[in-house]
């Protein structure tokens, strides 16, 4: 089986998917933006569909395609006049969406629904902690604990140390995912009432003006003097995180992939 597969050169999401199959398909090849015309192909799919093209002008590019046994692409969403024109002239359409599917079914009946596939490996879920103060002398900050926090491979700690401006501070809460609370003693702390502001979760000892809050959505409290609740604590938030990424989990490249190769040897048998 022979399968080239037009794409783009931009180096964006579309060229992106096309190297996933060229790349993990052996009988796959690949053209950038026009088709091979020297080759017979079994199949010749373009990813986007806007690279395809009925009748290509004049000369040589008259019937690009008569060296192609079938024709297929991937449509993305509406936005050329010739999209119903070109769906109607391919052997079969593959949609990265059921709302685009459904659409296309009018025009041919050969549409499919493959989701775009994700590289699983590089988007991983994390939790990212905020401490927001400056080492002391002492324990009072409960800064001890920080060596046991990273040990734990899914947590990121981030600290200020003292060392960012009043402009700073706000960014610096849009980059975290909860605000760390550790300290023994504290009258406030003010990094609680921030933290909630710009829309924190709190993690937290009892302390301070924490403690007349903690009945609050989104403030946990774990027990200073006993540390696994504080890691008992952090996986439950991570678990919940890995909860929202099973939504998509299955929608790899491998599965992207595999699906293809379902259609290609589908089209070409």
């Amino acid at each position: 089986m022979r399968v080239q597969i037009v794409y783009p050169d931009d180096n964006w999401i579309l060229n992106k998917l096309a190297k996933y199959l060229i790349d993990n398909i052996d009988y796959v090849h690949g053209s950038i933006l026009t088709p091979d015309i020297t080759t017979n192909w079994d199949l010749t799919y373009f990813i986007n569909y806007f690279l395809y093209r009925p009748d290509f002008g004049a000369g040589l590019f008259k019937k690009p395609l008569q060296n192609s046994k079938k024709t297929g692409a991937f449509f993305t969403h509406k936005d050329i006049y010739t999209y119903e024109k070109k769906a109607k002239n391919l052997d079969f359409c593959i949609c990265p969406c059921t709302l685009t599917a459904d659409y296309l079914k009018k025009y041919n009946k050969n549409t499919h629904v493959i989701y775009h596939g994700i590289d699983l490996d590089r988007f991983k879920p994390k939790l990212t902690l905020g401490f927001i103060g400056k080492k002391q002398k002492g324990n009072r900050k409960g800064m001890d604990l920080f060596g046991l926090i990273q040990e734990i491979p899914f947590v990121e700690l981030k600290a200020t140390n003292g060392t960012l401006s009043e402009d700073e501070i706000p960014e610096f809460y849009h980059s975290i995912d909860y605000v760390l609370i550790t300290s023994t003693v504290e009258g406030g702390p003010l990094c609680f009432q921030e933290g909630l502001a710009s829309g924190k979760e709190i993690i937290s000892t009892d302390v301070g003006m924490v403690h007349d809050f903690k009945q609050c959505e989104g403030i946990y409290i774990f027990d200073r003097e006993n540390p696994q609740t504080l890691i008992n604590i952090l996986h439950e938030l991570y678990e919940k995180k890995l909860k929202r990424r099973q939504t998509i989990e299955q929608y790899s490249i491998e599965y992207f992939v595999n699906e293809h190769k379902k259609l290609f040897q589908k089209y070409c048998s």
